[in-house]
């Protein structure tokens, strides 16, 4: 037991020291001069580490501009996902509509669809409503999750079916049972949802530029895509930004991650 514990704990330190090389790497890139960073065999630890890349970041892009559309996509984006895909599956898991079983499957069957496919007809109708370059535009059609529905589908299984039935009994209507006993016991699968969107809207790099052409309008994707030179690329720059885009999600990571491990647990996902 104790030696494979022992693995166990071995394979999860190494996991975890390739998961974080990279990340530390571009840091120290991000406190190095444009020199450092072409320097042959590349120099591991910036001497002297400089600010000058963090500098340039604000000077060649709207940075703070960008940010602030990323934080209102993304929040646009967990609110009606949460919202959509909440109904949903309360839909199928506690109404049990008639073919239930079915519709989850044909939306299972979606997560083999690429999400690719859906950027001319998104577009169409994006530009039909006459929202493209705007902030509502670059969350709209991202609003219907399917990995979402499945994730509440599979908390909202586990709430007590007779909880429901004993507020059922007391009159209560659907959206007073979602709202006061589902919703509150599968908070967990609404948080990890919420996360994970999050997360999804932050990395967003196509759809932004399809949708939206001003670069007031995109979001931090594709805006820090503009530092890459035609010809050439000062990678401390590049790096800066990069380090500056991630750390809002690993703070929120950071915060929440003891409740988003236990929720992922308890879903049954791996």
């Amino acid at each position: 037991m104790t030696g494979t514990r022992g693995w166990t704990y071995a394979v999860a330190g190494a996991v975890g020291l390739l998961i974080l090389v990279p990340f530390a790497w571009m840091v120290a890139t991000s406190l190095m001069t444009p020199a450092q960073t072409l320097l042959v065999p590349p120099q591991v630890i910036p001497a002297p580490a400089t600010l000058e890349g963090v500098r340039e970041v604000f000077d060649r892009i709207p940075f703070a501009t960008l940010l602030g559309n990323t934080v209102l996509a993304s929040a646009g984006r967990v609110a009606g996902t949460l919202v959509v895909c909440t109904l949903a599956a309360y839909a199928l898991a506690v109404i049990k509509v008639p073919g239930a079983r079915a519709i989850l499957v044909a939306v299972l069957a979606l997560i083999m669809v690429p999400g690719d496919i859906f950027v001319i007809p998104n577009f169409a109708i994006i530009s039909a409503l006459g929202l493209t370059n705007t902030i509502v535009a670059l969350f709209l059609p991202s609003i219907f999750d399917v990995f979402g529905v499945f994730l509440l589908y599979q908390f909202f299984r586990g709430v007590p079916r007779e909880l429901i039935e004993a507020a059922r009994m007391d009159g209560a209507s659907h959206p007073r049972i979602l709202i006061t006993i589902v919703a509150p016991i599968a908070r967990g699968g609404l948080i990890t949802l919420s996360i994970l969107t999050v997360l999804a809207e932050w990395k967003e790099l196509l759809w932004p530029i399809v949708v939206n052409r001003s670069v007031e309008k995109l979001t931090l994707g594709p805006g820090l895509a503009l530092l890459r030179g035609t010809y050439t690329t000062d990678y401390n720059v590049l790096m800066s930004a990069g380090v500056l885009a991630a750390l809002p999600m690993i703070i929120i990571f950071l915060v929440l991650q003891r409740r988003f491990i236990a929720s992922v647990a308890r879903s049954g996902l791996k």
